[in-house]
C-alpha cells in the first residue's frame, strides 16, 4: 500500500541551507529503498521530488544526454520528472523538457539503440544533439532554480511529516519490519542489480567496506582512456568505480591509482 506523506527532518526544515530538505526527502526515499521497499509503496510526490533533483543533477554533470544514457528514459523516471516540474511550478523547465524530449523522440530505434550500447565520451553525434538545449537549461535555471521550487514545494506540502532525524531512522526500521516477504526480495533485488552496482558491491566486499548508496555517473580519465564512473558513500567515505571491462577499479578521492581491484569473471553479466 502507497503511504502518500512526505517524511523530512525537522532539522532540515530549520536549515539555512536549501538543498538540505530535498536532501533529507532523497535520504529517506534511499533508507527505505535499500530495505526492499518497492516504488509502488513509496510516496508518489517524494518520488517526483526525488526524479526531479536527479533530473537537475545529471543536467549539471552532463548535460541532457547524460541524464538520457544513465536513466536509459525509463518511462517510469520520466513520468515522475515530468509530473514533479508541473507540481512544483517548474513550467517554463517542463517546456523546455519537452523540447528536448522531442529531439529524442526523432531518433530512431536504431539510433537510440546505439546510442545505450555505445561510449558516452568521445565522438557521440547522439550525445551532441541530445545536448542542443543545455545553455538554455543552465540560463533557466538562474531564474526558475529547481532548488529553490523542489525546496518550497517539500516545505509546503500538505502531506508531510517533519520528524528529528532519529525518529525518520525509527521510521525506516519499522518499515522494514513489517515486510512480510523480505528476504525473497532482497534475493530478487541482488539478481537484478546492473554490472556496475554488482561491481561496486564486490569492490566494497573486498576492502571491507559497507555500502551507503550509490550517487551519481561521472566522467573519469584513467591511463588516458576515458570511462563513466559511478560515485559511492561506504562507512570510509566517497569513493568512485571505473569498469575497464576485464576489471572493477576503485579509487577514493585522494588515489591517483587503484585502491581495489576486482577481476571480471566471464560470466559475471551486463
Amino acid at each position: 500500500m502507497t503511504d502518500n506523506r512526505i517524511f523530512i527532518s525537522s532539522e532540515s526544515v530549520a536549515s539555512k541551507d536549501t538543498y538540505d530538505i530535498i536532501w533529507s526527502n532523497i535520504a529517506f526515499i534511499n533508507a527505505l529503498q535499500q530495505e526492499f521497499v518497492t516504488i509502488e509503496e513509496l510516496s508518489q510526490d517524494a518520488l517526483r521530488s526525488y526524479y526531479v533533483d536527479y533530473y537537475l543533477a545529471q543536467i549539471n554533470n552532463g548535460g541532457f544526454a547524460q541524464f538520457v544514457y544513465n536513466s536509459r528514459w525509463h518511462p517510469t523516471m520520466i513520468g515522475y520528472v515530468r509530473d514533479g516540474l508541473a507540481k512544483m511550478g517548474a513550467t517554463r523547465h517542463l517546456k523546455l523538457f519537452e523540447q528536448s524530449a522531442a529531439i529524442l523522440n526523432r531518433f530512431s530505434p536504431q539510433q537510440l539503440e546505439s546510442f545505450f550500447e555505445g561510449e558516452f565520451f568521445g565522438e557521440n553525434q547522439e550525445r551532441d544533439i541530445l545536448n542542443a538545449f543545455n545553455s538554455a537549461f543552465y540560463s533557466l535555471n538562474e531564474q526558475e532554480d529547481l532548488i529553490v521550487l523542489n525546496s518550497r514545494w517539500l516545505q509546503t506540502h500538505p502531506e508531510r511529516i517533519v520528524l528529528p532525524q532519529k525518529e525518520l531512522e525509527v521510521e525506516v526500521t519499522r518499515r522494514a519490519a513489517a515486510i512480510p516477504n523480505r528476504e525473497e526480495r532482497l534475493a530478487q533485488a541482488r539478481a537484478d542489480e546492473p554490472r556496475y552496482y554488482k561491481l561496486v558491491r564486490a569492490l566494497c566486499a573486498q576492502t571491507g567496506q559497507v555500502l551507503n548508496d550509490i550517487t551519481a555517473g561521472s566522467p573519469e580519465t584513467y591511463e588516458e582512456q576515458n570511462y563513466l564512473a559511478w560515485h559511492f558513500l561506504t562507512d570510509q567515505g566517497h569513493h568512485y568505480m571505473i569498469d575497464t571491462g576485464t576489471e572493477g577499479l576503485m579509487f577514493n578521492d585522494a588515489s591517483k591509482k587503484p585502491i581495489a581491484t576486482f577481476p571480471i569473471p566471464a560470466d559475471f553479466g551486463d
